[in-house]
């Protein structure tokens, strides 16, 4: 097991102290990629504003899905206001290319968004599967960022996002770098999310798995949706201002591109907080009873420190996504 760093031990706290009234009772959705966009071009001067709303102009989908699908009320507000929100829509529109058919779901990597809980390396080093009344599965020993190429660019969120990264140091053809930046802005937000790190096994209700919190039913929807929209339910404008908060406590020297890093604490907080103990006793007696895995009814303070943690990681990712342009554009 990891030593587990002060960062990740302040959001353990927060979320054990959340859940400790607890008792039985899609990655980020689009509001969630839009904002950790945000968070990283409200930070970027002008120059780096230009150079990225010009390289999404390659995109070869770029009139149907940034300007056709502007909302009115955004093209009303100006050039300004237009740029940023077709920044956003990039981060977006990995989960647009979901509904592509025909020659365009090329555009489509459904592999892409996720890493399956068996996968470590060196950097990553602890699975992100959770596994009860049963033997952990063996692990995949996942290449280095040096060896990820093309034939492993759609495998997982993790090679996914080094081989964006890596088309836009080292690929000068318009429509590739579109399509890298867009991906690289969505996988940036989907590695923080730590449902997409792993997944949870029992041998007779999720023996392949429980397909990160989608196999279980929680309140009117399902785990695995209900942390991607996590930060549902109030104004973009609050929620900004929440993540700013958290932005400038952050420490600039921890956001170089280490997606390795990204990967590990999202399945330690995997591990730590995010299965509640209503959910995983339920799991329990199903599996001594062999009666079906009922809707589980989540406590006030589960959702309330889900959301904290979901805060947490999504500045995380802003920021990070914002080192990371800066280091493509050349920027300190």
């Amino acid at each position: 097991m990891t030593k587990t760093r002060p960062l990740i031990l302040r959001m353990l706290l927060i979320a054990a102290l959340s859940m400790l009234s607890a008792s039985p009772v899609l990655a980020w959705d689009a509001l969630g990629h839009r904002l950790s966009a945000y968070l990283a071009y409200d930070q970027m001067n002008e120059t780096q504003r230009r150079f990225w709303v010009s390289t999404l102009q390659g995109h070869p989908r770029y009139q149907q899905d940034f300007v056709t699908a502007m909302p009115a009320e955004i093209a009303a507000q100006g050039a300004n206001a237009q740029a940023r929100w077709q920044f956003g829509q990039a981060a977006v529109w990995p989960d647009i290319a979901r509904g592509f058919r025909g020659l365009d779901e090329r555009f489509h990597f459904p592999d892409r968004h996720w890493i399956d809980g068996a996968w470590v390396r060196d950097d990553v080093e602890m699975q992100g599967n959770i596994y009860i009344d049963m033997e952990p599965l063996p692990d995949i020993q996942g290449p280095q960022d040096q060896q990820i190429s093309r034939e492993y660019q759609a495998d997982n969120v993790l090679t996914g996002l080094v081989y964006a990264r890596r088309v836009l140091m080292t690929n000068s053809d318009p429509e590739e770098r579109a399509i890298a930046l867009c991906w690289l802005l969505h996988l940036g937000g989907d590695i923080h999310q730590p449902l997409h790190a792993g997944a949870l096994y029992s041998p007779g209700v999720f023996p392949d798995g429980d397909r990160g919190g989608n196999g279980i039913a929680v309140d009117t929807t399902n785990l695995h949706a209900m942390w991607d929209g996590a930060l549902r339910g109030v104004s973009l404008q609050r929620n900004l201002s929440e993540l700013r908060d958290i932005q400038r406590s952050l420490r600039e020297h921890e956001f170089a591109f280490t997606p390795g890093t990204w990967l590990l604490e999202s399945r330690e907080l995997l591990h730590a907080a995010v299965y509640p103990d209503a959910v995983i006793s339920a799991i329990q007696r199903s599996e001594r009873t062999g009666n079906q895995l009922d809707s589980i009814e989540t406590s006030d303070s589960y959702r309330d420190g889900m959301r904290t943690m979901a805060l947490q990681r999504v500045a995380e990712a802003g920021q990070r996504l914002l080192g990371t342009l800066n280091e493509l554009h050349g920027q300190p």
